[in-house]
């Protein structure tokens, strides 16, 4: 069977951006959060595991974000990395992933935004 990569606007092959958006639907989290003093509620998406090389791969990909090293939560659990992106950078974001996300996902990502 012959298979083609499809491109998207910005040239990237899609195969990357389903791998990464396969890995955000089972391992990611997006919303409204409140943010700073005012306490202001923005949205935020975010993929937290220990695999650096996943995290780094969406930064790569993306060129927007930042990644955060988190200490262990209790004893006997791993460090953490995660990558995290806010506002309307967040959006464009989901936009890009919506199509190869579950339906689940899809539907809440539209009450979300």
């Amino acid at each position: 069977m012959c298979t083609k990569t499809l491109k998207n606007s910005m040239n990237k092959p899609n195969t990357e951006l389903a791998y990464l958006a396969g890995v955000f639907d089972g391992e990611g989290s997006f919303g409204m959060w409140s943010r700073g003093k005012k306490k202001t509620k923005d949205f935020r998406l975010s993929v937290e595991m220990i695999d650096t090389d996943i995290i780094l791969r969406f930064l790569k990909y993306f060129k927007k974000g930042s990644i955060t090293t988190l200490d262990p939560r209790k004893e006997g659990y791993q460090r953490t990395f995660r990558w995290r992106v806010c506002s309307e950078e967040a959006r464009v974001i989901m936009r890009e992933m919506l199509p190869f996300l579950s339906k689940r996902r899809q539907a809440k990502f539209k009450e979300a935004a």
